[in-house]
Protein backbone atom coordinates (compact mmCIF):
# COMPACT_ATOMS: atom_id res chain seq x y z
CA UNK A 1 0.00 0.00 0.00
CA UNK A 2 1.47 3.33 -1.07
CA UNK A 3 1.18 6.70 0.66
CA UNK A 4 -2.04 7.71 -1.12
CA UNK A 5 -3.63 4.38 -0.22
CA UNK A 6 -2.63 4.79 3.41
CA UNK A 7 -4.04 8.33 3.45
CA UNK A 8 -7.35 6.96 2.09
CA UNK A 9 -7.51 4.29 4.80
CA UNK A 10 -6.72 6.88 7.48
CA UNK A 11 -9.59 9.02 6.17
CA UNK A 12 -11.93 6.03 6.24
CA UNK A 13 -10.98 5.35 9.85
CA UNK A 14 -11.55 9.02 10.70
CA UNK A 15 -15.10 8.88 9.33
CA UNK A 16 -18.01 7.76 11.55
CA UNK A 17 -18.90 4.82 9.28
CA UNK A 18 -18.85 1.37 10.87
CA UNK A 19 -18.69 -1.58 8.50
CA UNK A 20 -19.09 -5.32 8.19
CA UNK A 21 -17.26 -6.93 5.26
CA UNK A 22 -18.13 -10.17 3.45
CA UNK A 23 -15.38 -11.14 0.99
CA UNK A 24 -14.99 -14.18 -1.23
CA UNK A 25 -12.69 -14.95 -4.13
CA UNK A 26 -10.31 -11.99 -3.91
CA UNK A 27 -9.54 -8.58 -2.41
CA UNK A 28 -7.80 -10.32 0.48
CA UNK A 29 -5.21 -7.54 0.80
CA UNK A 30 -7.89 -4.91 1.40
CA UNK A 31 -8.67 -6.33 4.82
CA UNK A 32 -4.98 -6.38 5.73
CA UNK A 33 -4.57 -2.76 4.64
CA UNK A 34 -7.60 -1.69 6.68
CA UNK A 35 -6.34 -3.52 9.76
CA UNK A 36 -2.71 -2.37 9.44
CA UNK A 37 -3.52 1.34 9.84
CA UNK A 38 -4.24 2.60 13.37
CA UNK A 39 -7.91 3.28 13.97
CA UNK A 40 -9.24 0.13 12.30
CA UNK A 41 -11.52 -0.57 15.25
CA UNK A 42 -13.36 2.65 14.40
CA UNK A 43 -14.35 1.18 11.03
CA UNK A 44 -14.27 -2.61 10.99
CA UNK A 45 -16.96 -4.26 13.08
CA UNK A 46 -16.53 -7.70 11.57
CA UNK A 47 -15.07 -9.40 8.50
CA UNK A 48 -16.23 -12.77 7.15
CA UNK A 49 -14.69 -14.78 4.30
CA UNK A 50 -17.27 -17.35 3.07
CA UNK A 51 -14.85 -19.07 0.70
CA UNK A 52 -16.30 -22.55 0.41
CA UNK A 53 -19.61 -23.21 -1.35
CA UNK A 54 -21.27 -24.36 1.87
CA UNK A 55 -20.01 -21.32 3.77
CA UNK A 56 -21.53 -19.01 1.15
CA UNK A 57 -24.81 -20.91 1.14
CA UNK A 58 -25.05 -20.67 4.92
CA UNK A 59 -24.21 -16.96 4.86
CA UNK A 60 -26.87 -16.12 2.26
CA UNK A 61 -29.41 -18.68 3.43
CA UNK A 62 -29.81 -19.92 -0.14
CA UNK A 63 -27.89 -21.38 -3.07
CA UNK A 64 -26.89 -18.45 -5.31
CA UNK A 65 -27.44 -18.74 -9.05
CA UNK A 66 -23.72 -17.98 -9.42
CA UNK A 67 -21.12 -17.69 -6.69
CA UNK A 68 -19.24 -14.89 -8.47
CA UNK A 69 -21.76 -12.40 -9.84
CA UNK A 70 -23.14 -8.97 -9.05
CA UNK A 71 -26.32 -10.31 -7.47
CA UNK A 72 -24.30 -12.44 -5.06
CA UNK A 73 -22.16 -9.42 -4.13
CA UNK A 74 -25.34 -7.40 -3.52
CA UNK A 75 -26.79 -10.19 -1.38
CA UNK A 76 -23.54 -10.35 0.61
CA UNK A 77 -23.61 -6.58 1.11
CA UNK A 78 -27.21 -6.72 2.36
CA UNK A 79 -26.37 -9.47 4.85
CA UNK A 80 -23.33 -7.46 5.95
CA UNK A 81 -25.44 -4.31 6.32
CA UNK A 82 -27.96 -6.05 8.56
CA UNK A 83 -25.11 -7.41 10.64
CA UNK A 84 -23.59 -3.92 10.84
CA UNK A 85 -26.92 -2.52 12.05
CA UNK A 86 -26.85 -4.97 14.95
CA UNK A 87 -23.18 -4.38 15.84
CA UNK A 88 -22.72 -0.65 15.22
CA UNK A 89 -22.91 2.12 17.79
CA UNK A 90 -26.37 3.76 17.76
CA UNK A 91 -26.31 6.93 15.68
CA UNK A 92 -23.27 5.93 13.61
CA UNK A 93 -23.67 5.15 9.88
CA UNK A 94 -23.72 1.40 9.19
CA UNK A 95 -22.14 -0.04 6.04
CA UNK A 96 -22.36 -3.50 4.51
CA UNK A 97 -19.70 -4.54 1.98
CA UNK A 98 -19.88 -7.53 -0.35
CA UNK A 99 -17.18 -8.82 -2.70
CA UNK A 100 -17.29 -11.89 -4.94
CA UNK A 101 -14.55 -12.62 -7.42
CA UNK A 102 -13.32 -15.11 -9.98
CA UNK A 103 -9.62 -14.34 -10.39
CA UNK A 104 -6.64 -16.18 -11.87
CA UNK A 105 -6.23 -19.67 -10.41
CA UNK A 106 -3.92 -22.66 -10.66
CA UNK A 107 -5.64 -23.72 -13.87
CA UNK A 108 -6.56 -21.55 -16.87
CA UNK A 109 -10.18 -20.39 -16.77
CA UNK A 110 -12.54 -20.57 -19.73
CA UNK A 111 -14.51 -17.58 -18.52
CA UNK A 112 -13.50 -14.03 -17.69
CA UNK A 113 -11.40 -12.96 -14.75
CA UNK A 114 -13.75 -10.60 -12.95
CA UNK A 115 -14.90 -9.33 -9.62
CA UNK A 116 -18.06 -7.76 -8.21
CA UNK A 117 -18.26 -5.22 -5.39
CA UNK A 118 -21.36 -3.95 -3.62
CA UNK A 119 -21.96 -1.58 -0.74
CA UNK A 120 -25.16 -1.04 1.17
CA UNK A 121 -26.03 1.86 3.46
CA UNK A 122 -29.35 3.03 4.90
CA UNK A 123 -30.28 4.93 1.76
CA UNK A 124 -28.12 3.55 -1.04
CA UNK A 125 -27.21 0.35 -2.85
CA UNK A 126 -24.10 0.58 -5.04
CA UNK A 127 -22.56 -2.19 -7.10
CA UNK A 128 -19.85 -2.55 -9.73
CA UNK A 129 -18.50 -5.31 -11.94
CA UNK A 130 -14.97 -5.24 -13.33
CA UNK A 131 -13.76 -7.63 -16.02
CA UNK A 132 -9.97 -7.96 -15.96
CA UNK A 133 -7.74 -8.55 -18.98
CA UNK A 134 -6.79 -12.22 -18.92
CA UNK A 135 -3.06 -12.90 -18.89
CA UNK A 136 -2.18 -9.34 -17.91
CA UNK A 137 -1.50 -10.08 -14.24
CA UNK A 138 -0.65 -12.86 -11.81
CA UNK A 139 -3.21 -13.94 -9.21
CA UNK A 140 -1.48 -11.81 -6.60
CA UNK A 141 -1.58 -8.78 -8.90
CA UNK A 142 -5.27 -9.33 -9.65
CA UNK A 143 -5.88 -9.54 -5.91
CA UNK A 144 -4.02 -6.26 -5.44
CA UNK A 145 -6.11 -4.47 -8.07
CA UNK A 146 -9.37 -5.83 -6.67
CA UNK A 147 -8.28 -4.82 -3.15
CA UNK A 148 -7.54 -1.28 -4.31
CA UNK A 149 -10.93 -1.06 -6.00
CA UNK A 150 -12.69 -2.37 -2.90
CA UNK A 151 -11.02 0.24 -0.68
CA UNK A 152 -12.14 3.00 -3.04
CA UNK A 153 -15.69 1.63 -2.85
CA UNK A 154 -15.56 1.71 0.96
CA UNK A 155 -14.27 5.29 0.84
CA UNK A 156 -17.09 6.29 -1.51
CA UNK A 157 -19.73 4.66 0.71
CA UNK A 158 -18.18 6.39 3.74
CA UNK A 159 -18.36 9.76 1.94
CA UNK A 160 -14.59 10.09 2.08
CA UNK A 161 -13.06 12.09 -0.80
CA UNK A 162 -9.94 10.49 -2.26
CA UNK A 163 -7.51 10.94 -5.12
CA UNK A 164 -6.34 7.34 -4.85
CA UNK A 165 -6.12 5.61 -8.25
CA UNK A 166 -6.61 1.84 -8.50
CA UNK A 167 -4.42 -0.13 -10.88
CA UNK A 168 -7.06 -0.90 -13.51
CA UNK A 169 -6.02 -0.71 -17.15
CA UNK A 170 -7.73 1.82 -19.43
CA UNK A 171 -9.74 -0.98 -21.06
CA UNK A 172 -10.97 -2.33 -17.70
CA UNK A 173 -13.94 -0.01 -17.27
CA UNK A 174 -16.15 -0.69 -14.21
CA UNK A 175 -19.82 -1.34 -14.93
CA UNK A 176 -21.46 0.51 -12.05
CA UNK A 177 -24.99 0.51 -10.71
CA UNK A 178 -26.53 2.67 -7.99
CA UNK A 179 -29.99 3.12 -6.53
CA UNK A 180 -31.10 5.56 -3.84
CA UNK A 181 -33.81 4.70 -1.31
CA UNK A 182 -36.22 7.25 0.08
CA UNK A 183 -37.73 6.90 3.54
CA UNK A 184 -40.87 5.16 2.29
CA UNK A 185 -38.76 2.53 0.50
CA UNK A 186 -36.66 1.98 3.63
CA UNK A 187 -39.81 1.39 5.66
CA UNK A 188 -41.11 -1.02 3.01
CA UNK A 189 -37.81 -2.93 3.28
CA UNK A 190 -38.21 -3.00 7.04
CA UNK A 191 -41.76 -4.32 6.88
CA UNK A 192 -40.82 -6.97 4.31
CA UNK A 193 -37.92 -8.15 6.47
CA UNK A 194 -35.21 -7.16 4.00
CA UNK A 195 -33.56 -5.00 6.66
CA UNK A 196 -33.73 -5.70 10.38
CA UNK A 197 -34.43 -2.15 11.52
CA UNK A 198 -34.20 1.50 10.52
CA UNK A 199 -32.27 4.00 12.59
CA UNK A 200 -33.57 7.52 13.06
CA UNK A 201 -30.71 9.79 14.22
CA UNK A 202 -32.55 11.71 16.93
CA UNK A 203 -30.73 14.55 18.66
CA UNK A 204 -31.51 17.36 21.05
CA UNK A 205 -31.30 19.77 18.10
CA UNK A 206 -34.11 17.99 16.22
CA UNK A 207 -37.54 19.57 16.40
CA UNK A 208 -40.51 17.60 17.68
CA UNK A 209 -42.11 17.78 14.22
CA UNK A 210 -39.13 15.86 12.78
CA UNK A 211 -39.24 13.03 15.31
CA UNK A 212 -41.00 9.77 14.49
CA UNK A 213 -42.17 6.83 16.57
CA UNK A 214 -43.27 3.47 15.18
CA UNK A 215 -45.38 1.33 17.50
CA UNK A 216 -45.50 -2.24 16.21
CA UNK A 217 -48.45 -4.57 16.57
CA UNK A 218 -51.47 -5.98 14.77
CA UNK A 219 -53.93 -3.53 16.45
CA UNK A 220 -56.80 -5.77 15.46
CA UNK A 221 -58.79 -4.48 17.20
CA UNK A 222 -57.19 -1.24 18.42
CA UNK A 223 -57.91 -0.69 22.13
CA UNK A 224 -57.09 1.75 24.94
CA UNK A 225 -53.92 -0.14 25.90
CA UNK A 226 -52.42 0.46 22.47
CA UNK A 227 -53.20 4.15 22.68
CA UNK A 228 -51.65 4.36 26.16
CA UNK A 229 -48.45 2.74 24.88
CA UNK A 230 -48.23 5.32 22.12
CA UNK A 231 -48.86 8.12 24.58
CA UNK A 232 -46.07 6.95 26.89
CA UNK A 233 -43.63 6.41 24.01
CA UNK A 234 -44.32 9.91 22.72
CA UNK A 235 -43.25 11.65 25.92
Amino acid sequence: MDASGRAMVEAIHASPTQAVLHLSGGASQALGWLMSVPGASNTVLEAVVPYSRMSMIQLLGKVPSQFACRQTAEDMALMAYNRALRLSTPGFPALGVGFSGSLASTRPKLGDHRFHVSTRTSDKLWASTVTLSKGLRTREEEDTVSSQFLLKAIAYASKVPTTFISGLADSEIPNEFEVQFDEDQELEQLISGQICFKVYPFSSAMSKAERKIILSGSFNPLHDGHLKLLEVASR
